[in-house]
């Protein structure tokens, strides 16, 4: 849907978190009228209709202009679907309008980082280029720059009907499922990006089962394109382009081999965008970049530990993968938080393999690691809360072994969200 087509309808935002009343300003801003709703026990700014008139405007709406955080299983959605209504979303209005001038990036892990690299990338070979999206701005103005790079989440995708010029899947395992109601509708939902004629989608491998997803929901006219068939190949511990030149991890201040794939993936998406590259100076550029917060990052500590907040690995294989990024040295794992029922097997495989992790478990989702990890991996104390966690974590380390945060679950066992999870963490490597 285009915002052109909202005029004179009786258009409803449902939802009135941040990219609700985003879309709330653009509509005001393009002369739309739109009434803002909040439906269940969620508290409503002043201004915003609730209970049952917020129902009620929903039923009646011509266009319903949907918040990311509604999931598709809520009772309210499958009612109004079945009614037969019409439903759009911010991210789906710009979209539609802006499409020919965005790189997008979605994937279970590593889209912030690919989106925050490709941008970079863009800014030093020369081009105009802005983050937008669920990396923390909000989309809606017409875009004013080269490539408004925007990262694109499940929840964001599920509203779809148009695609970027180029976009970017870096990964798809289970994530957000009772969002989506299970797997197969969480890749339905996630791959909406690209069902759309995008020019190029880029996916890390052109023969692999994520392909084949894409290959089964693209269009005939978009391009697939893998960094390896551009030569581009990434080994333990280092980038080559072919012809080009390389880097090696020891060169850049990201941590893990994983990073050096989500490099690959913003290349070949710049390479694609911008058909003339100085393809040198995108290589180049990697020295330069600086790691987004959470993910795998240092923080000073003064007990000389050496803490690491990854705070946004929110499943149970970007933890894994966290584990192979880091050397073979004492390593204490603080892991757990809020349930999902996300299997915890490529965790458990991954600490099998290890003899220098111990893990602390929190929350619901750790004790139930910690019971499918029995037989396996024993490593593994129970902690009452965040706190003790933390107080645990300390007393069995000594300096220079490294305590990691790294949750594989979301935090609202506890915590708002997991910039407060990762606060309090920061906290404690700071105390003494």
């Amino acid at each position: 849907m285009r915002f052109d087509e909202l005029s004179g309808r009786d258009v409803v935002i449902w939802g009135a978190g941040r990219e609700g009343m985003a879309a709330r300003d653009e509509l005001a801003r393009r002369g739309v009228a739109a009434t803002v709703v909040v439906t269940g026990s969620a508290t409503a700014p002043d201004g915003v209709v609730t209970g049952e008139e917020a129902l009620a405007l929903l039923a009646d709406a011509d266009a319903i202009v949907k918040s990311p955080g509604i999931p598709h299983t809520s009772p309210e959605y499958a009612r109004l679907r079945e009614d037969g209504a019409r439903f759009t979303s911010l991210m789906d209005l710009w979209l539609a309008e802006n499409g020919d001038r965005v790189i997008a990036v979605t994937g279970t892990k590593g889209k912030s980082t690919t989106s925050a690299l490709v941008h970079h990338m863009l800014t030093a070979t020369g081009a105009t280029s802005r983050l937008a999206g669920n990396i923390g701005i909000p989309v809606g103005e017409p875009v004013d720059v080269d490539c408004a790079v925007t990262e694109v989440s499940s929840y964001q995708a599920a509203e779809l009907t148009a695609s970027p010029r180029v976009a970017v899947v870096t990964s798809l395992y289970p994530e957000h499922l009772p969002w989506h109601g299970g797997f197969d509708q969480y890749v339905a939902d996630k791959l909406r990006l690209v069902a759309h004629g995008p020019e190029t989608i880029v996916v890390p491998d052109a023969d692999g089962d994520l392909a084949r997803r894409v290959r089964e929901v693209a269009r005939e006219q978009s391009r697939l394109v893998s960094p390896s068939s551009l030569g581009i190949t990434v080994t333990d511990d280092a980038l080559v382009w072919a012809g080009v030149g390389q880097i090696r991890l020891g060169e850049i201040a990201m941590n893990g081999t994983h990073n050096l794939h989500n490099a690959a993936l913003a290349l070949a998406a710049v390479h694609e965008y911008r058909g003339t590259l100085d393809r040198a100076a995108a290589l180049g550029s990697l020295a330069g970049f600086t790691p987004l917060a959470h993910r795998l990052e240092t923080i000073a500590s003064s007990d000389d530990r050496t803490w690491i907040d990854d705070g946004l690995a929110t499943a149970p294989q970007a933890v894994a993968a966290a584990l192979v990024s880091l050397p073979a040295q004492r390593i204490v794992l603080i892991a757990g938080g809020a349930e999902r029922d996300v299997p915890f097997a490529p965790l458990i495989e991954a600490l099998a393999r290890r003899d220098d992790v111990d893990v602390v478990a929190i929350g619901p989702a750790g004790a139930r690691l910690a019971a499918e990890a029995e037989g396996r991996f024993d490593r593994i104390r129970i902690a009452r809360d965040f706190a003790d966690a933390l107080r645990r974590a300390r007393f069995v380390t000594e300096p220079g072994d490294v305590i990691l945060l790294s949750p594989g679950a979301p935090s609202f066992d506890e915590f708002t969200d997991y910039e407060e999870r990762s606060a309090v963490f920061r906290a404690a490597a700071q105390s003494v």
